[in-house]
């Protein structure tokens, strides 16, 4: 443990043991330790193949409660603030070599489900914000419900565009939600459907 206290995931004597972050929005098996949840973020922001966001890595790890929200705004401050983090003029984040070498140390002291977990929510969220880039889903509201317009792009290209009606604000959102979990997806079947 003593090697932890000069570490660069910390510079105020952090210990990997004991409660002493909040546990509001915490779900069973979160971490509330401090020096835990920065070693998760660095692991985090070192794992993802592209540079996310704070916004985005802070609510990455609030899908499944891995954290509470304004422990981990306060981790990646600190952690940039000792150079185990750096933030790009577009809030991305990319880990320093000091931090790299603090993770390889210490990112066995987190449970592998919770690393896991992160990373999966993180990849799924990266994933979902790319679709949304590059997929466009428009709302045309009418005098009783509304017309929900899908667009799925290959680059420049238009591959298919379609309109499809929903009676009110919850179908909207359900039909947004569901387009964007695989629009490549939808697109197979619906011409698989026009050409058997």
């Amino acid at each position: 443990m003593d090697e932890y206290i000069e570490s660069p995931v910390s510079e105020n004597n952090d210990v990997l043991e004991g409660y002493d972050a909040f546990s509001a929005g915490v779900e069973l098996g979160g971490l509330r330790n401090t020096a835990q949840i920065k070693i998760l973020i660095g692991f985090l922001v070192k794992s993802m193949e592209s540079p996310m966001t704070r916004d985005k890595i802070i609510e990455a790890l609030q899908i499944h409660g891995l954290a509470n929200y304004f422990d981990l705004s306060q981790a990646v401050e600190e952690m940039i603030k000792i150079g185990s983090l750096k933030c790009g003029e577009d809030s991305t984040l990319t880990i320093t070599q000091k931090g790299r070498d603090a993770v390889a140390a210490l990112e066995n002291e987190i449970p592998r489900t919770v690393r896991e977990k992160a990373l999966n929510d993180a990849i799924k969220l990266q994933t979902r914000e790319r679709r949304e880039n590059e997929n466009k889903v428009s709302v045309e509201w009418l005098e009783k419900g509304a017309n929900v317009t899908f667009s799925l792009h290959n680059g420049d290209d238009v591959l298919m565009k379609l309109t499809v009606y929903a009676a009110d604000d919850f179908q909207v959102e359900k039909i947004k939600t569901n387009f964007y979990k695989d629009p490549v997806s939808l697109y197979a079947n619906i011409v698989a459907s026009l050409f058997t």
